[in-house]
C-alpha cells in the first residue's frame, strides 16, 4: 500500500453529513428568533417601564397624569396642540424636543414640525419593523402637514369605549379609559390618582399598538372589506390624520389611543380584541348624539403588537406586564376603565 494515501468520502457519505448539518441548522434557526424574540419582547417591557416612571413624574409634579390629546375649544380632533407623549418628553431625556415644541400651537405648524419629525427611540418597538419616521406626504391631507412625523409603536388606554372617542363629556365615567381628549374650556386636564378608583394595579394606561405594520391588515370602515394595502399608524405628536367621514387618503388609519371596546354598556358591547387581524379602522362621524349614526361609525383600533400571543401593557401603577389574547373579553374590558368598578382578579 502506498504511503500516504488516504481514503476519500463516497458520495452518500457527504450526503449524510450534509443533511445532518440541515437538520441542525433547521433546529437551530428557530431556537435563534425565539431568543431574539424574548429579548425584543424584554426591550418593549422596558419602554413601557419607562413611560410609566415619566408619567408619575409628570403626575408628581402637576398633581394629574397628562391628557392623552389637548386641543382647542372649536378646534378639529386633528387640530390639537399636543399629545401625552408630548407632555411626557422632558422626563424621558427627550427635553431638547421639548425646548422646541410650542404648545401654544397646532402640532403641525410650521414652528413645531420641527420637533413632531423627530424620531424618539423609547416610543419604538424593537419587535416591529415599521418606520421610525412616518412619511405623511402620502396621506393626500394637504401642504399643511409637515412632510414627515416620529411614529410610535405605543398607544394610550381610551377605556371600553371607541364611540365618541373624541368628546369625553359624552362617555360615560363606567368605560372611560385613563387617557381622553382634553378641549380647553369644557373638559379637565387629565385623570389624578384618586379618581382611579378601579386600582392603580389593574388599570391600563398604554400598551403595544405596532405602528405600520405590514403583517395587519385593516378593514376599511365605510365598505367593510378588508384592504390589505391599509395600515394603522401612530405619530406620537398626533391624535390622528384628517377628517374621516370618507375614509383616509391610500388607506391609512391613525391615533394615538386604542380601545378594549367600540360601544361600552351596550349588549353586546362590541369588543375590541387585542391582535384583531384584520384591525377595526381608527375613524369617526361626528355623532354628538351617541347614536352612532354615521358612516362610518365612530371607532378606534385595539391593541397590537408582534409579539407571540399577546401585547405588553403599562399599568397604572408603574407596572408592565406581558397580556395574552386568551384573556376574557370581560377582564380585558375591566382593566381598560379606571372607574367601572369591575372586580378584577390578578
Amino acid at each position: 500500500m502506498l504511503q500516504g494515501q488516504r481514503k476519500a468520502f463516497t458520495l452518500i457519505e457527504l450526503l449524510v453529513v450534509i443533511a445532518i448539518i440541515a437538520v441542525l441548522i433547521g433546529l437551530l434557526v428557530p431556537a435563534v428568533q425565539q431568543v431574539r424574540e424574548s429579548a425584543a419582547r424584554m426591550q418593549c417591557g422596558n419602554n413601557l417601564k419607562q413611560l410609566g416612571i415619566a408619567m408619575h413624574g409628570y403626575h408628581g409634579a402637576y398633581k394629574h397624569f397628562p391628557p392623552g390629546f389637548r386641543m382647542g375649544g372649536t378646534d378639529p380632533i386633528h387640530d390639537g396642540e399636543a399629545t401625552a407623549f408630548t407632555y411626557l418628553l422632558p422626563y424621558l431625556e427627550g427635553d431638547t424636543t421639548f425646548k422646541i415644541y410650542d404648545m401654544n400651537q397646532l402640532w403641525y405648524a410650521t414652528g413645531n414640525q420641527q420637533a413632531v419629525t423627530t424620531s424618539i427611540p423609547i416610543f419604538l418597538c424593537p419587535s416591529n419593523a415599521g418606520a421610525a419616521i412616518l412619511d405623511l406626504t402620502i396621506y393626500g391631507q394637504g401642504a399643511s402637514l409637515p412632510p414627515t412625523a416620529g411614529s410610535t409603536d405605543y398607544a394610550l388606554c381610551h377605556g371600553a369605549n371607541g364611540s365618541l372617542y373624541w368628546d369625553a363629556t359624552k362617555i360615560p365615567l363606567s368605560v372611560r379609559g385613563l387617557f381622553n381628549m382634553q378641549r380647553e374650556g369644557v373638559t379637565k386636564t387629565g385623570v389624578r390618582i384618586e379618581e382611579v378608583t378601579d386600582g392603580l394595579s389593574t388599570t391600563l394606561a398604554m400598551g403595544d399598538a405596532a405602528s405600520g405594520a405590514a403583517t395587519i391588515h385593516v378593514r376599511n370602515p365605510n365598505t367593510g372589506a378588508v384592504d390589505g394595502n391599509a395600515k394603522l399608524i401612530q405619530a406620537w405628536g398626533a391624535a390622528n390624520f384628517g377628517p374621516v367621514g370618507a375614509g383616509y387618503a391610500n388607506n391609512y388609519y391613525g391615533s394615538v389611543f386604542a380601545v378594549t371596546a367600540q360601544y361600552g354598556q351596550l349588549n353586546p358591547p362590541g369588543d375590541e380584541p387585542m391582535n384583531r387581524n384584520p384591525a377595526t379602522a381608527t375613524a369617526y362621524a361626528g355623532d354628538p348624539t351617541g347614536n352612532n349614526s354615521g358612516s362610518p361609525q365612530d371607532s378606534v383600533s385595539g391593541f397590537r403588537s408582534l409579539h407571540i400571543g399577546g401585547c405588553n401593557f403599562l399599568f397604572g401603577d408603574g407596572s408592565v406586564r406581558f397580556l395574552y389574547t386568551s384573556i376574557a373579553p370581560a377582564t380585558y374590558r375591566g382593566l381598560s376603565t379606571y372607574a367601572g368598578g369591575e372586580a378584577v382578579s390578578e
